[in-house]
């Protein structure tokens, strides 16, 4: 039995609902599903805990001795994580600023050092790294003064008060001309190849694209948003060609992220 990590974000549960209720023939495959926020995912591949995961692309500089990057399965758009405040016109004029990340080693919060290293580097900073649906109530109740949102939470921060400040995905896009790779699918180097798995990957997801009224009832089991309409914008986000089949373009935009991180160094932001 391989042992799969899905976070509960809708594009992953969408992109894994045939292979999890095994609604797709899985011939000889048998796993047992971890379904976990994307950090607690990241750590669990850390530890080697899982053969097969959705981990963050930055999470991946760090397992590429141990762990393959499959074809199938990524999120990568144009859209990112969105940076957000109670209070933006505090923001440019405070000389230290509390900020809530969604995990260390999310790519979240390495293209918030990214950008605050452009922008902010005169101020000083605090960190707070929690789950990533804990963030909301912490800017809410003034605990931080920026919040870094993932998953649906990019899509409901207006409809809360809150100000953006920045799209990540719009700053690394001007920065670099590539997309941004949030996540991807990567399984151990051991488990020799891999065609397989992104094979049934792709059946699932072409599973999931012919039966949605069907998916979409399952995904509201995990979903932090119960509206349709932002389950399946975050969907149709996140759940794209680059999804089914990285191709040249996605990988480019790996490459790029994965060299930003090693110029750059993160080091200090990611490790207080």
């Amino acid at each position: 039995m391989l042992r799969i990590g899905i976070s509960s974000c809708p594009n992953d549960i969408f992109i894994f609902y045939g292979i999890l209720n095994k609604k797709i023939t899985l011939a000889e495959a048998d796993f047992k599903f971890f379904i976990e926020d994307v950090e607690t995912l990241n750590n669990l591949c850390l530890s080697k805990e899982l053969e097969i995961s959705k981990i963050s692309v930055h999470a991946f500089y760090y397992l590429q001795r141990d762990y393959s990057l499959l074809n199938s399965g990524a999120a990568i758009s144009e859209f990112g994580p969105v940076v957000v405040t109670k209070k933006l016109e505090k923001i440019h004029k405070s000389t230290h600023l509390k900020i809530a990340l969604p995990g260390k080693l999310t790519t979240a919060s390495a293209l918030m050092w990214f950008y605050w290293k452009k922008f902010f580097l005169h101020k000083s900073y605090s960190l707070r790294f929690v789950k990533f649906n804990e963030i909301f109530e912490l800017i809410k109740k003034d605990e931080v003064d920026l919040g870094v949102l993932i998953h649906e939470g990019r899509f409901i921060y207006n409809s809360l008060g809150l100000d953006l400040l920045v799209d990540l995905g719009e700053f690394w896009k001007k920065e670099t001309g590539t997309l941004i790779p949030l996540g991807c699918i990567v399984a151990q180097k051991n488990l020799g190849s891999k065609e397989i798995l992104e094979r049934l990957i792709r059946d699932s997801i072409y599973y999931a694209k012919n039966n949605t009224e069907e998916v979409l009832s399952f995904i509201k089991n995990y979903a932090q948003e119960l509206d349709e309409k932002v389950i399946m914008a975050h969907i149709k986000t996140y759940v794209n060609n680059f999804s089914i089949d990285l191709g040249k373009i996605g990988r480019e935009s790996i490459n790029v992220f994965m060299n930003k991180l090693k110029e750059e160094g993160i080091w200090n932001w990611t490790h207080l």
